[in-house]
């Protein structure tokens, strides 16, 4: 093999790179040393000035910087940052992200087998590895929406032979797991016995329904986490995957007052375009970590060989012979601002400046025309009530103004002539006075959802509480899980106005006021990706979330709160096309009391 004799100085390297100080995330150590790689692979590492003196045919030099292995984000949604894989690629290089685990039940709800089929044929050939896991529910509540795809078992088996799958993705339906659902079954028992890896998603279960849980062969959580469900889940054998929101002081010491060393790992999940721009990727989740107590080299081993370990990607996650050659060049640890990345043994990024583009885009153009929906008209968003005159009693959801949790609240509100009038009183787990009226400046807002993939043309409605939106409307396709279009808004008109701005744009995201359109972002990719690169897609989400504000909405996880109202697998009360859902039972719930 010339791997060894370049290892043996017999043959020269194709690169080298000389005085870094090496960050071993095997032994924990940082020392002086030389790095040759050869055809893509690290075939030595030495102590500097090793002599006899090696020949390369490039020679980086380290300038004493720390080199670090290429970072591997072991959960995360490309669909979430709203543009394709390659640029995505373009994005994330330049912080260091070198690897990543997609899970693409996004795309798979709108268009099913063939969109992931779409995704994953424009994530090849990409300095970016994107290593793909196979969604396990979609639709994410089976009877609760209307998916345009549906993956149950056969499909998992036919991913599961694809080069660059992993395993199974985040199975969100955790009470089809402890109640045995067949077709989960089915999906579990493939994952099974092709003995990969099967990933978690679980923010509610406890105790045994927890064990039945992980005794499934659901190895990881990446959803809500504090102090006492990170040792709950880590006593039980979970890899825990912590997303920034998550993490505190409180759960950092947590896990490291433990006698050994615990699979933690960093992660993503979902990345909107500003936030990759402004803030980074995997990288700011690295540093957010050291900042509130993980130790610089913890962090890093954190983001890169416990992620490795976990996917079972063994030729990755640390700069050691035989490894791939991805290698990220740092100033400092706690800041973590790439110099230098190289990827498969190419310089990718150097000064900071990305050296690679992508090319046109070809296998996501069949995901145009997704959005199955006519026209809409005033009248479609108008709520009618089960009497002509009088007062209904009405369930609203409650939105929480800094995440994106709701809760179940109770409304009285007048009908006029069979219509609902947003006025009333309010009653309890409304957290306003029950002697201070609802009425026009109030922020009870009327939602609806139709189902937009052409499969039953299913419409529900429904009130929001405590969003902040004082007028105008917003539309979007991007509506966790089913993606159908979601419309937000006080009067109907508006609504109507937003609405039908996203069809015409085949998807995407609209702010209306005064019947004007104040914002349109575009996605016609399955009503979720935009062609563009993420610095134009970035600026179109800050026009949004202007237009957003201005109309009263301020949160700071803004998207993510607008398109997960929709979310049967959360918790709270939900609405999907199907009408509201009671997340904890996993059921329907009536809007009428």
């Amino acid at each position: 093999m010339s791997i060894i004799k370049a290892a043996l100085g017999e043959i020269d390297l194709d690169l080298l790179i000389h005085d870094v100080s090496l960050v071993n995330v095997s032994t924990g150590e940082i020392y002086p040393a030389d790095i040759g790689v050869w055809a893509g692979k690290i075939a030595c590492v030495e102590p500097p000035a090793t002599q006899p003196a090696r020949r390369a045919a490039q020679v980086v030099d380290g300038r004493g910087q720390f080199a670090v292995p290429g970072l591997i984000d072991s959960h995360m949604h490309i669909e979430s940052s709203l543009v394709t894989p390659a640029n995505f690629a373009a994005a994330v290089l330049p912080h260091g992200t070198t690897t990543v685990a997609e899970d693409p039940h996004e795309i798979a709800n709108v268009l099913g087998l063939d969109g992931v089929r779409m995704l994953w044929a424009a994530s090849r050939g990409l300095p970016l590895k994107v290593c793909f896991l196979v969604p396990t529910c979609v639709p994410s509540a089976a009877g609760l929406e209307t998916s345009g795809g549906e993956i149950g078992p056969a499909e998992v088996e036919e991913m599961l032979r694809w080069n660059g799958v992993l395993g199974l993705a985040e199975v969100m339906d955790s009470r089809a797991v402890v109640e045995e659902d067949d077709q989960m079954m089915g999906i579990l028992d493939a994952g099974r016995e092709a003995g990969v890896v099967i990933e978690g998603h679980n923010p509610m279960l406890r105790g045994r329904e927890l064990n039945a849980y992980v005794a499934a062969g659901i190895g990881s959580d990446h959803t809500l986490m504090t102090p006492q469900l990170l040792l709950d889940k880590l006593r039980l054998g979970v890899a825990v995957q912590l997303q920034e929101r998550y993490m505190t002081s409180d759960l950092i010491s947590a896990f490291q007052t433990l006698p050994s060393d615990p699979d933690v790992l960093l992660v993503t999940d979902d990345v909107v375009p500003d936030y990759l721009e402004e803030k980074g990727h995997l990288d700011r989740v690295l540093r957010r970590a050291i900042e509130l107590g993980m130790t610089p080299v913890e962090a890093v081993r954190s983001a890169t060989i416990k992620p490795s370990r976990r996917l079972r990607l063994y030729d990755r996650g640390a700069i050691a012979p035989g490894k791939r050659a991805d290698i990220v060049l740092v100033d400092s640890l706690e800041d973590f601002t790439v110099d230098t990345l190289i990827a498969d043994g190419e310089v990718v990024v150097r000064d900071g400046e990305l050296l690679w583009q992508p090319g046109p885009e070809e296998h996501l153009e069949e995901a145009r025309g997704s959005v199955k929906l006519s026209p809409l008209e005033e009248s479609d968003f108008q709520l009618e009530a089960p009497v002509q005159q009088g007062q209904v009693q009405m369930r609203v959801i409650v939105s929480d103004p800094e995440g994106t949790t709701t809760s179940e609240g109770r409304v009285t509100l007048e009908v006029r002539d069979g219509l609902v009038q947003l006025r009333g009183e309010p009653l309890d787990g409304l957290g306003t006075s029950p002697d201070e009226p609802l009425d026009e400046t109030s922020d009870l807002v009327r939602i609806a959802v139709f189902e937009r993939h052409g499969r039953n043309h299913r419409r529900a409605y429904g009130l929001v509480q405590g969003l902040g939106l004082r007028d105008g409307a917003i539309a979007s396709t991007q509506a966790h899980d089913s993606h159908n279009l979601v419309v937000i808004g006080r009067e109907p008109a508006d609504m109507a106005r937003a609405a039908n701005a996203v069809i015409a744009a085949d998807g995407g995201l609209a702010a209306v006021r005064g019947r004007q359109v104040q914002a349109l972002m575009e996605l016609p990719f399955a009503g979720l990706l935009s062609p563009q690169p993420v610095p134009e897609v970035a600026a179109a989400l800050r026009r949004f979330a202007s237009a957003v504000q201005e109309m009263g909405i301020s949160h700071p996880h803004l998207l993510m709160r607008l398109t997960t109202f929709t979310l049967p697998v959360s918790s709270g009360l939900r609405i999907t096309d199907r009408g509201l859902v009671n997340a904890e039972r996993r059921e329907l719930a009536d809007l009428w009391m």
